[in-house]
This record gives structure tokens, sequence and C-alpha cells, in this order.
């Protein structure tokens, strides 16, 4: 049996038909699973093993916990299985979700589902970015990409996009909104896409994965929208802060430094961006 699988792995790659029919085995298994209670997360969820034994993305986990309270919508874009969206439910917290993978919203509404809450859950299964298009996203579950090549991904489903303006400002008008984006390598064009939210910059705090090396295309030695990205909340007058138990603040000199020599000094992937006039004890921090 343990020769068998590499075989079979094998002979998918080079027989089209089969890989496609091996990789949508591989990737929907936790839809051939019943929804279950985890006590670790206090609802019913099938997601990543790691999701499911609450140990994804500690820090950032305890800090979301924290905040998320204080605000009257989580837009959760990159929603995946709906780990986040689940939590933010279970304090009685609007959701508006964005994913667009096929398998992804499957397993997320079967998750929502299984859980009687009583706040909104919208789901918008598109991706975001900057234009209306159809793109190609590499990969599925927490790794699928609209950057060619990230993570060494190469196999790819199309995607609609739009950009957050669009098709969702007015339902998010007026309100608090915290904003959580992980849609790997992509957020770039989705935040130029979603002015409305960052112009908001007194009532929405966002939550945002950048990376800096981690998962680039190969031939690609660090993030080359890192500096436009940070910049962007700069020019909305946000400050940064690392999503650790640490929260430091990341200054524009320090983007700077690390675009030009290529050291990450920063330590983590995920950051948290809040109005330079507001405090994080505001939102249950410090």
């Amino acid at each position: 049996m343990k020769l068998f699988i590499p075989l079979l792995r094998f002979m998918a790659l080079k027989m089209p038909l089969l890989a496609d029919y091996y990789r949508y085995r591989r990737d929907s298994k936790p839809l051939m699973r019943s929804v279950k209670y985890r006590e670790a997360l206090g609802f019913s969820f099938n997601g990543p093993d790691s999701m499911e034994k609450g140990l994804f993305e500690p820090d950032e986990t305890e800090i979301f916990e924290t905040v998320i309270g204080h605000f009257d919508v989580l837009v959760n874009i990159g929603a995946n299985t709906g780990y986040y969206a689940l939590k933010a439910l279970s304090r009685n917290v609007d959701v508006l979700a964005f994913e667009p993978n096929y398998l992804n919203t499957k397993i997320l509404l079967r998750n929502i589902i299984n859980n009687d809450y009583d706040a909104t859950f919208h789901l918008i299964p598109i991706a975001l970015g900057d234009t209306v298009s159809l793109l190609p996203m590499y990969g599925v579950s927490t790794g699928a990409s609209l950057v060619n090549g990230w993570a060494g991904q190469t196999h790819s489903t199309t995607v609609p996009v739009n950009t957050f303006d669009n098709v969702a400002s007015k339902i998010t008008e007026n309100k608090k909104c915290f904003v959580l984006i992980d849609i790997e390598g992509a957020e770039l064009n989705c935040l130029k896409g979603s002015q409305t939210l960052l112009a908001d910059v007194k009532r929405n705090v966002f939550f945002v994965e950048i990376t800096v090396k981690e998962h680039q295309p190969k031939g690609v030695l660090i993030n080359p929208n890192l500096k436009e990205t940070f910049s962007l909340f700069f020019k909305h007058k946000y400050r940064a802060y690392t999503a650790d138990k640490f929260l430091r603040e990341v200054v524009s000199d320090e983007i700077d430094q690390i675009n030009a020599s290529g050291v990450d000094t920063l330590g983590v992937h995920n950051f948290l961006f809040i109005a330079s006039e507001r405090g994080l004890s505001e939102i249950g921090l410090e």
C-alpha cells in the first residue's frame, strides 16, 4: 500500500483526466465526513486538522476573539471553511463572507448550517480584486491563490472576480467592520477595489495576511507588493501592528528597509491596521 499511493500519484500527474479525479478525491475528503462538534472550538466544524483541534494561528485567534465583539460585522475575505466566520457568529456578530473556491464554499456552507446562530451570515462566492474579470485560482483549501505559482501550485480553476465597492459597499455602509483578509498574495488588488472600507477609517479595522518571503512564486525572493500594500494603509491614515502577542508597531521606514535589503525583520505575516488617532485599547487590546 505504501508503494501504491506514490505510484497512483505519479500516474495521475501523467494522465490529465486521472489527475483531475485524484485532486477532486483528495480535496473533497471533508465533504465525505459529517460535521462534528469540536470541543476545542465550541461549535460544529469540519476543516483543516489544525482548525478542528483549535491549534490554528493561536496568536491571531486570541486577538480575533478579543476584538470581534467591538464590531457590527466581520468582513471575511477568503473565508475558506468558516473558522473565523463561525467564531464571529458564535459571538452574535454578523458575517459578510467572500470565498470563490467551489469545494471550500460547499464545506463552509455545511459548517454554517450545522450551527444554529442568530447573527446574519451573507456569502458572496467570488474573489475580490480591483477589476471585474475571470481569473485562474491556483490550488485549494487554505492555500488557494490568484497568484500564479503561489506555494508551488500549478493546477487551477477559473473563478469570477469583482471589487468590494461594486458588490458589497451598501451592505457595510455605516457599520463598524472588522475586515479579515487572507487571500494568499492577492491582498493589494483586493484593497484597491475596497476603497469604501479603507475610507471609513474611524469605524473599520483591518486584519491582513501579508507575507514577506513565504510562498512566493519560484524566483521571487520578496513580496513585490509589500511596500505598496503597507503604503496604501499609511496613505489612509492607518497604523500597522504585528498580529502577535507583542503587537509591535510597524512603520514605513522598516518596510522600506526590508524592501531594499531583502531581510525580513517582521517575523510575522499577519498585521492589524487601525486608525492613527485610535488606540488598540479601543478594541480591547493593550
